[in-house]
């Protein structure tokens, strides 16, 4: 075991101090991308999120700036976004127009690199956007706005590239492959202050991979180790398949087996690939063995029916000398049909017990923020308006979404009486109340009582929750007033 940590040592020292294998120059790539900027942009101008609650101080500047678009473009942008809008929240949308914009060359034109029949599924019926982002980059005027904020994306990658830069040298020691090595494929992290700081959109297209998210105090490390790892690890399974009998008994036994997610199902590839990066990751995490267990269970019922052998596999690999594109083939030829379907059922047996039925209160107020999501502020009212008629009079949840619909619909006095209800309300959590005061702070600002939006603001950060980056959304209503964005 020492023998191994010391070869460990020597290539972890090899990999800092050997320049081409930084990240920077060994297929992964940490930069901006104005294909993403733009199609983000517009989707700001035409209205994209009204509230805008989650968004940075450098994120809200930007969308700002591209409020100067004119009426008639922002309403086009906008009409489209809702007739292709999905029954989601407004951010659960932007990985389809992320993903078509990383479909093509770029500006001015946005050309698609790939035939209209070859895109995604779920970019097809938004292709017709193109039309718009191209007008849109040139009315808008883009490369400008794009120029004025280059340093703060500049910053943002120069904070988090130690990091980024970690997680490859800690994933290529732990694997023992030699980081550079990747020939015409490319890795691509894009950090975009448009996206909101809890959203991430993982991607793939042939030999490039994408990761984008919008910049935070906590960078989502493991998202980006489990991209990474489906970078490193994918052309494994493309070049050593499995045996051909164990490869026709395992897609019996998938085809048969219950519940399994369809990307499962269809790519077998996948499956085998997925497997073992959870299991990688588990392992990587030193996560208890009991922990570790429950965690495989679920991995394996979703349909990385892998995922044991591998973990298990993994322990034999820890132990050896050799990296894994040495281990991987006698990994794969080591795997038994049998063995994984009783692991899947067992795994069946360990299933966590249901949670309880959401109660009819709960119903509601889910229904009635999935509307305030959607934009159809009367249907949210009424849902919320229910919930305190019918079932109860006090309710925080309903009180706060009484109050943020009347907050965009400017009828100001009602919002401050609601917000101030959901201060009071006995069954409002800290959340609701962080963002109660914070809505009570703007209300102040807009009426010019700026003593009495400071007082809310220190409110919200003395409660100490940061839901929906809350605290950093006080601290900024604390050094500049709040100004409603323009309609």
């Amino acid at each position: 075991m020492r023998k191994r940590s010391s070869l460990l040592l020597v290539f972890l020292v090899l990999v800092l101090f050997t320049p081409q294998l930084r990240a920077q120059n060994s297929g992964v790539l940490l930069d901006s991308d104005i294909r993403v900027f733009t199609f983000l942009g517009a989707l700001h101008a035409g209205g994209l999120d009204p509230d805008s609650t989650q968004r940075s101080a450098t994120g809200l500047a930007i969308a700002k700036d591209f409020q100067d678009v004119p009426k008639e473009l922002r309403e086009k942008i906008h009409q489209f976004y809702q007739e292709h809008k999905e029954t989601k929240k407004s951010e659960d949308q932007l990985s389809k127009y992320i993903s078509l914009a990383l479909l093509t060359e770029g500006p001015p034109q946005f050309k698609l690199i790939l035939p209209p029949t070859s895109l995604p599924p779920d970019v097809l019926p938004i292709a017709a956007f193109l039309d718009l982002a191209k007008e849109f980059y040139s009315v808008a005027k883009v490369e400008v706005i794009w120029s004025k904020y280059r340093a703060s994306y500049d910053e943002a990658i120069i904070q988090q590239r130690p990091i980024v830069n970690q997680i490859i040298l800690t994933t290529d020691g732990y694997l023992r492959i030699v980081s550079g090595s990747f020939l015409d494929r490319r890795f691509t992290i894009i950090p975009e202050f448009l996206v909101p700081p809890n959203h991430f959109d993982a991607r793939n297209y042939r030999e490039n991979y994408y990761l984008v998210f919008g910049p935070s105090d906590r960078l989502k490390t493991d998202e980006i180790r489990h991209q990474y790892l489906h970078f490193v690890l994918d052309p494994f399974a493309l070049r050593f398949t499995l045996p051909h009998d164990t490869r026709i008994a395992l897609a019996k036994f998938i085809e048969a087996a219950p519940n399994i997610e369809d990307q499962y199902r269809n790519d077998a590839q996948f499956l085998v690939t997925e497997s073992l990066i959870r299991a990688a990751e588990l392992r990587m995490n030193h996560v208890s063995e009991d922990k570790a267990s429950s965690e495989l269970d679920a991995s394996i019922r979703a349909g990385a029916v892998l995922s044991r052998f591998f973990y298990e596999a993994l322990k034999t690999f820890e132990e050896a000398q050799e990296g894994l594109k040495v281990a991987y083939p006698g990994m794969v030829k080591a795997i038994n049909v049998s063995q994984v379907q009783a692991s899947f059922e067992a795994a069946q047996k360990t299933t966590a017990p249901k949670p309880a039925e959401p109660t009819e209160i709960q119903k509601l107020i889910a229904e009635a923020n999935m509307q305030l999501g959607n934009s159809n502020w009367d249907k949210a009212k009424e849902l919320f308006e229910t919930v305190l008629d019918n079932h109860d009079a006090s309710s925080g949840d309903a009180l706060y979404g009484l109050g943020v619909v009347a907050s965009i619909q400017n009828e100001r006095e009602k919002a401050g009486e609601f917000f101030e209800k959901a201060l009071q309300s006995p069954s409002s959590d800290k959340s609701i109340k962080v963002w109660a005061h914070i809505y009570l702070g703007r209300l102040h600002d807009v009426k010019g009582e700026r003593t009495d939006a400071l007082r809310q603001y220190q409110a919200a950060i003395d409660i100490g929750d940061n839901t929906r980056n809350a605290l950093e959304t006080a601290k900024r209503g604390l050094k500049e007033p709040f100004r409603r964005p323009s309609p």
